[in-house]
């Protein structure tokens, strides 16, 4: 067991490594070099003042006043290379650490955009994702503690051992007597932490989102406005209150440890000052090597503590960070690259499930889209619309049977392949804080923004006359935190449409985005959808009946199936749970 976590210690620090030698070589080159130079120098400080005091003690015999006088300003000039070799050491060590977090960072979200969707679906993958953040943080920390240890330490300790191994074999092995408890304290700090992180990821997750929903300016209005302010506080202080437990818990478990290990270091330590003491009397150690080690021996001790603390820093961050490389190491969503030459759309007895649920959302649909038609999906809450969505953007995949895009299965094809031409707004879109811009032009960033077309879907949604909330009319910024402005429901949501439609698209899916637009704004909307999605695959999904009769054929969901097909007058006339649909909803107008 011993062996395998010394192995997945060094694991970690040869990737935390890797990154920043593929990213910025020569920087980490000068790193290393600057903090073994250091280590080194420190470490010759010794010997020197060694020197410097024989000088001194054979002053009297031999009248070197010029040599003792030489070897002074040597040592001082020599200190005080080695304090600025430390400080730029450290200054290198706090930004080298700074850069990896950038490039971890960068690569954590690269990582997180090639996952699946539908883990954003799967609590155990959100766990993971927030651990994995955390470890960014925590990285820097890391790796600034790896490289003070690999590159500043060891050299340190290596030459002090040859130092005193040279004076006397037994004080050598005094310092790895004393430093084997360190080592052995902080190697069962790790164990505890690593077990410590496992265990609070979720509850951690749980305090930030409680924390959003008392202070988040999104979530605190309508906290405040049910007077649930309270019940979010008590949940967060719950929370808190586990957290801590778990910490607490640890932290003594580990505090207990470390102080019978320190006490066993000290006792060491006694023991090295007495066998010096008595190398001294004996004559086995000269004066000067004497004053020169006990001089020392209080700063290398001190070190081993600073050892100490940083393996236990290490001990606390180690577990954030591997689990940073185990989000790296998930599986992406990956599949043959192809070209699409046409948007028909075909499910074969498809189900679907989302994570950790036994029962389908979907079960053996069976469906059939030709290109170019426009497509109304119907049905209750709950009866699977929005899932439906998803799969038909190849955004979800199926358990069980297959979903055909073009006549490509999208198990097969790549998500660019299956998104190059695909565009979408949900029920829950993003109010990005931009200007209203680049609010819309950000569904097609490739080829830059086009004026023409872009002040058009403007005029067709419905947004292009200046207002309160767009006083700069496309350039005003919609977010009053950027010193803009709020935007009502609707508009927000003609923003969305604006969005969805003016990303390049051969198919495009609009489910349920008007809900906060009126029935006749609603309509007039989708009259214009329909318009400018003449000759391409076309999807509405919504719950009011008159939207979806504009549609070429109407889908009528229930309980994750197909409960039938076809046109309003057809539906009406064969399909039970349409007609209760319809008639329910002709009452709203009566």
């Amino acid at each position: 067991m011993s062996q395998e976590k010394s192995v997945s210690f060094l694991k970690l620090f040869g990737r935390l490594f890797r990154i920043l030698w593929i990213n910025d070589k020569r920087y980490t080159i000068v790193s290393v070099l600057l903090c073994a130079a250091g280590g080194f120098a420190t470490a010759a400080n010794t010997p020197v003042k060694q020197y410097f005091f024989e000088a001194v003690e054979n002053l009297s015999s031999n009248n070197h006043i010029n040599l003792v006088i030489s070897l002074g300003i040597f040592w001082g000039i020599f200190t005080l290379i080695t304090l600025l070799i430390q400080g730029m050491s450290d200054l290198v060590m706090e930004d080298l650490g700074v850069r990896l977090g950038g490039f971890l960072g960068r690569d954590v979200n690269r990582k997180a955009a090639n996952l699946a969707p539908v883990c954003y679906e799967d609590n155990k993958i959100l766990d993971s994702m927030n651990q994995a953040y955390k470890g960014v943080e925590q990285s820097k920390e890391i790796i600034q503690i790896f490289m003070m240890l690999a590159a500043f330490y060891i050299p340190y300790f290596m030459f002090f051992s040859v130092y005193l191994y040279r004076i006397h074999p037994v004080l050598s092995v005094g310092i790895v007597l004393v430093l084997l408890p360190t080592l052995g304290g902080q190697y069962i700090r790790t164990r505890y932490y690593t077990g410590l992180e496992n265990r609070v990821a979720p509850v951690r997750r749980k305090m930030e989102y409680y924390q959003a929903c008392i202070a988040d300016r999104e979530n605190g209005k309508e906290t405040r406005l049910l007077g649930a302010v309270f019940f979010f506080r008590e949940l967060y202080k719950v929370s808190a209150l586990m957290f801590q437990k778990e910490s607490w818990k640890t932290e003594r478990k580990s505090s207990l440890v470390e102080l019978g290990l320190r006490l066993l270091s000290l006792l060491v330590y006694v023991m090295i000052l007495g066998l010096m003491y008595q190398y001294l009397i004996r004559g086995n150690l000269g004066i000067a090597a004497f004053a020169a080690i006990l001089t020392s021996i209080d700063q290398m001790f001190n070190y081993m503590d600073y050892v100490g603390y940083y393996i236990g820093d290490i001990s606390t961050y180690i577990s954030a960070v591997t689990n940073t490389m185990a989000f790296m190491e998930l599986p992406e969503r990956k599949g043959t690259s192809v070209e699409l030459s046409h948007y028909d759309i075909e499910f074969h007895h498809v189900f679907f499930f989302y994570p950790g649920s036994k029962k389908p959302v979907l079960q053996d649909v069976t469906l059939s889209i030709s290109e170019g038609e426009t497509i109304a999906v119907v049905g209750e809450n709950g009866a699977g619309k929005s899932t439906l969505a998803k799969l038909l953007l190849g955004l979800y995949l199926p358990e069980e049977g297959e979903v055909l895009l073009g006549g490509w299965n999208t198990k097969e094809i790549s998500p660019d392949s299956v998104f190059q031409k695909a565009s979408g707004v949900f029920q829950n879109f993003q109010r990005y804080k931009m200007t209203l811009r680049e609010n819309i032009s950000i569904s097609e960033t490739d080829c830059g923004q086009e004026e023409l077309k872009l002040n058009q879907i403007v005029k067709e949604v419905n947004l292009e006359e200046k207002s309160e909330g767009l006083p700069k009319g496309i350039e005003s910024m919609l977010a009053r935190e950027f010193g803009g402005s709020d935007i009502s429901g609707g508009q927000w949501q003609r923003v969305a449409i604006g969005r969805g439609l003016y990303r390049e698209h051969e198919m495009i899916v609009l489910d349920e985005p008007t809900a906060a637009i009126d029935p006749l704004e609603e309509s007039r909307i989708y009259l214009q959808f329909a318009s400018l999605s003449k000759g391409k695959t076309s999807v509405i999904i919504t719950h009011r009946i008159g939207s979806a009769r504009l549609a070429d054929k109407i889908i009528v969901m229930d309980h994750g199936t197909i409960a039938g097909v076809g046109s309003h007058e057809e539906l009406l006339e064969n399909n039970m749970v349409y007609r209760t649909m319809f008639e329910a909803q002709a009452q709203w107008y009566q």
